[in-house]
């Protein structure tokens, strides 16, 4: 089972929370007096992150983490629930989501990092080269800055490197192999798309490694909406989280 934190209030539904790289389950801490007023919450911490980042992970098996979060599911009788998922945890749950489609309703991503710009692309692929040649603390900085570049993305980016400094080396370089899966997601969203699951993407307009690609997604997939936040980066839900709350929140009341 993953490390997690529950809030049971005795409620008809779950929703799933599942962090971006370097974050943790306290990363959704702005979310969790809204949506549980209305939800049950189980909070995730993905291997190696939160309260397993005094855990050294050497590599990420995507068939154990998918089994892993079942096996949490389960182990709390939740047979399915709403997932929400920031960045990273936008991959985790689409993944999750085409093996195991039962366990998961509606879907909410939030800096969707599905589909990648060139240039995002490129450095994945330099990062991933040069891990071991350059001091691990230039790695999580370069991430930071060339995702939240902006003054305005300030605090996402200083609880970014707050977080992900309590991952372990070794961890921080699974994770970026990881990632390499995020590279060509055609055919995984391909078999989303034939699950004809509710899809909301959520992004900030000044996302730019990755709106584009959320729009790519947004226009071509069935069942599938986009919202976007004016003058946002990357990760929303911290940024101006009152919004990311506000839009998710209305999308399902009215699936309801």
């Amino acid at each position: 089972m993953l490390k997690h934190e529950i809030i049971d209030n005795q409620l008809k539904e779950w929703v799933v929370f599942i962090h971006g790289l370097g974050g943790s389950s306290k990363t959704w801490k702005n979310q969790i007096k809204s949506f549980s007023k209305k939800y049950n919450l189980l909070l995730l911490d993905l291997p190696g992150h939160g309260r397993s980042a005094g855990k050294t992970i050497n590599k990420v098996d995507p068939q154990k983490l998918h089994i892993g979060i079942k096996e949490t599911l389960d182990h709390l009788h939740i047979d399915h629930a709403h997932f929400v998922g920031m960045s990273l945890g936008t991959i985790v749950i689409t993944n999750f989501a085409v093996d195991y489609p039962d366990y998961t309703d509606t879907i909410i991503f939030g800096g969707s990092a599905l589909k990648l710009n060139g240039i995002y692309k490129e450095a994945l692929i330099l990062a991933n080269g040069i891990k071991r040649l350059v001091p691990y603390e230039f790695l999580y900085k370069f991430f930071a800055w060339f995702m939240m570049p902006k003054k305005r993305h300030k605090k996402s980016r200083m609880i970014f490197l707050r977080e992900i400094v309590k991952l372990r080396k070794e961890t921080l370089f699974a994770w970026i192999e990881y990632l390499k899966f995020a590279l060509h997601p055609d055919t995984v969203l391909a078999r989303l798309d034939h699950l004809e699951k509710k899809i909301l993407l959520i992004s900030g307009d000044e996302d730019h490694c990755f709106i584009k690609g959320a729009r790519s997604i947004a226009n071509r997939m069935k069942n599938t909406e986009i919202r976007i936040i004016n003058r946002c980066g990357h990760v929303c839900s911290i940024e101006n989280w009152r919004s990311f709350n506000h839009i998710a929140l209305d999308y399902l009341a009215a699936l309801e």
